[in-house]
């Protein structure tokens, strides 16, 4: 059984972000303006009670209200899974793990969904076609951690470089440049990182399949040749859109045409 998680953080960033989001509530033709805590604590409540419809609909209303947050996603997937729809149960832990990459609640949970799956493609060796292995570890790489280790070093640099032009030349001075010469390569490293991060976030979108079959097409079109039949939870690369089908790419290299609507973004 895949546990939910007692989600404590998200109660305070739900009841900070409520008066922001409340608005998004009332156009979504929910019920006006909500309360954010009593909705998740609604959600909670409901899975206690496993009754896990109406945790999904409360905690997806918070979604909707554009709440990011891997708890949230976690919870959500969760959700999905105990309810049996194991394409966006995929979807949302993969979310989490967008967001967290450390999260191994998430990531352990996420395996033994997949090995409940239909579609189980073989890597080949030397690492998947659909992603580069440079792209895989870039998104190994926590948000946080690249951003504040950029910012600590380079402002660090800077501190160095300040105090160095106010000593006097001496023993102390020569000692602040050589330190600050591999500071500024560090921060360049992580720098680089941190822009190759930003690249394959902006640029580099995956998907998972959350219908429960679909027909993989050569072409963006109904008559188009049928490749293969792809199920539920299955991870792809999205390329390119074309009149309402998505291009996607397999980790085994295969690449074809789905309807757009039977793929959640990650």
């Amino acid at each position: 059984m895949i546990p939910r998680r007692p989600i404590l953080s998200v109660l305070l960033f739900t009841f900070i972000l409520g008066l922001l989001a409340a608005p998004s509530l009332a156009q979504s033709g929910q019920a006006a303006a909500p309360d954010f805590m009593s909705v998740f604590h609604r959600a909670n409540q409901a899975m206690l009670a496993e009754d896990f419809t109406k945790a999904v609909e409360d905690y997806q209303r918070l979604v909707d209200a554009g709440l990011v947050h891997p708890d949230l996603y976690f919870n959500l997937a969760t959700a999905f899974y105990r309810e049996g729809r194991k394409g966006l149960a995929v979807l949302f832990y993969e979310k989490t793990l967008d967001l967290k990459p450390a999260d191994d609640g998430a990531r352990s949970n996420l395996e033994k969904i997949r090995k409940e799956l239909i579609d189980k493609v073989v890597m080949p060796k030397g690492g998947a076609v659909g992603e580069p292995l440079w792209q895989g570890f870039i998104r190994g790489l926590s948000w946080g951690w690249l951003t504040w280790s950029f910012l600590g070093m380079y402002l660090l640099f800077f501190v160095l470089l300040a105090a160095r032009h106010l000593m006097s030349a001496g023993p102390g001075r020569r000692l602040l440049f050589w330190i600050s010469v591999p500071l500024l390569m560090l921060t360049l490293v992580f720098g680089s990182l941190l822009a190759s991060r930003i690249y394959v976030q902006e640029r580099v979108h995956h998907g998972v399949v959350v219908a429960h079959t679909g027909s993989l097409r050569a072409g963006p079109e109904r008559s188009a040749k049928v490749l293969m039949e792809v199920h539920e939870g299955l991870k792809v690369l999205l390329l390119n859109e074309v009149d309402g089908h998505m291009r996607v790419r397999l980790a085994n290299g295969v690449e074809g045409f789905l309807v757009d609507g039977q793929l959640g973004r990650i």
